[in-house]
């Protein structure tokens, strides 16, 4: 019995729907840092960056498997092509962030180094403005360590699937039940911790490089409806086995959008809309720079005017001067939406081109 699926082939290697759930992600991780009372009783900001997580682990996997050349030639250009993407927005805005004085020079050490997810979580704490950027690092550690792996073992999958698997089953069993003591303190921030949902996104990769996905959960919309009532779930319980559930359905819809149709009313149409793959393509941007125009339009304009309107002369609606966030939230991520767009336009777009020109990958397929 063929329990397996020859996948639908594809001409392209950019799927819309991809930014469809990159921008839901980013914008669970707005609302739960901009959003005041929005972001009270669940835990949106871990799905989101969870979600981003599954996202990266799978379509980094799944290049390198399909990745042409010698190991050499395909580590240099996956290196390179990271880099292009990822290290210009990100030291740019850097730079602005020390010289507004949102970061010491020791921060800055740490930052730059993509060391910050141990640091910020040994010396700082969550409440530190800047602490949102730990898990750059995690995605930068991860780009420096897995690929060496995956291209060692792309002609092997089977090891590949076995190593996958076991690095899924350490990560999480770290998250939920600290197997590492010496660990546990990064749980949140830490590479090993949060290999879970990295990890679980390159063995949905390995598995469909395999031929081992069942056509069911390509082709069934039960799947998208199930996914949802346990991400729901997830965020009120208390149970240790949401961390993987979460992992499990973030690669389901990434693996449905890819390779498979979505279903559901609703969720296909958000997926679908123009501008919500818009802010799926810029979405990087507006995670970086979110959290510094936050803090300087808070600083040195949104307080200024707010502290100075006369509330108490507003009767009923006095208490309105306790949820500044009513207007903080649309106008910050309004002007970071705006910031993104800008940087992507004329940071993140030539710069894309580069990498297209400098650091071409070269499919197995295509020969």
């Amino acid at each position: 019995m063929n329990t397996g699926t020859r996948l639908p082939a594809r001409q392209t290697s950019y799927y819309p729907r991809l930014d469809g759930l990159r921008a839901i992600a980013v914008s669970l991780v707005l609302v739960h840092h901009l959003g005041g009372i929005l972001a009270y009783g669940w835990d949106q900001g871990y799905y989101g960056v969870d979600l981003f997580f599954v996202l990266s682990g799978y379509l980094i996997t799944s290049i390198l498997v399909r990745s042409g050349g010698t190991f050499r030639q395909a580590y240099a250009t996956f290196l390179g092509r990271r880099t292009l993407r990822i290290f210009p927005v990100y030291y740019l805005a850097l730079g602005v962030i020390f010289a507004c004085g949102l970061a010491t020079s020791s921060d800055l050490l740490y930052l730059c180094t993509y060391t910050w997810n141990y640091f910020a979580k040994s010396h700082g704490s969550p409440d530190n403005q800047l602490f949102y950027l730990w898990s750059l690092s995690v995605e930068e550690q991860f780009y420096l360590v897995w690929p060496f792996l995956v291209l060692s073992l792309r002609k092997r999958l089977g090891l590949l699937l076995c190593l996958t698997t076991a690095i899924v089953l350490t990560g999480y069993s770290q998250l939920a039940y600290g197997i590492f003591p010496s660990m546990t303190a990064y749980n949140y921030t830490g590479l090993v911790n949060r290999m879970g949902s990295l990890g679980i996104g390159a063995l949905g990769a390995v598995l469909v490089a395999r031929r081992l996905m069942p056509l069911r959960i390509l082709h069934s919309g039960f799947w998208e409806f199930a996914c949802l009532a346990v991400l729901v779930w997830a965020q009120v319980a208390t149970d240790k086995l949401r961390f993987p559930a979460m992992g499990v359905c973030s690669l389901l819809l990434v693996i449905k959008c890819i390779h498979g149709e979505v279903h559901m009313w609703g969720l296909r149409q958000i997926l679908d809309m123009k501008v919500v793959q818009y802010v799926g393509r810029i979405s990087y941007g507006i995670y970086v720079y979110h959290i510094p125009i936050a803090v300087l339009m808070e600083k040195y304009v949104f307080d200024p005017i707010w502290l100075s309107i006369p509330f108490d002369e507003f009767g009923v609606l006095n208490k309105l001067r306790w949820h500044s966030w009513v207007i903080k939230f649309p106008l910050f991520s309004g002007l970071t939406v705006l910031t993104a767009a800008a940087s992507f336009r004329w940071i993140e777009r030539p710069l894309l081109l580069l990498k297209d020109m400098w650091f071409t990958t070269r499919s197995e397929d295509a020969g």
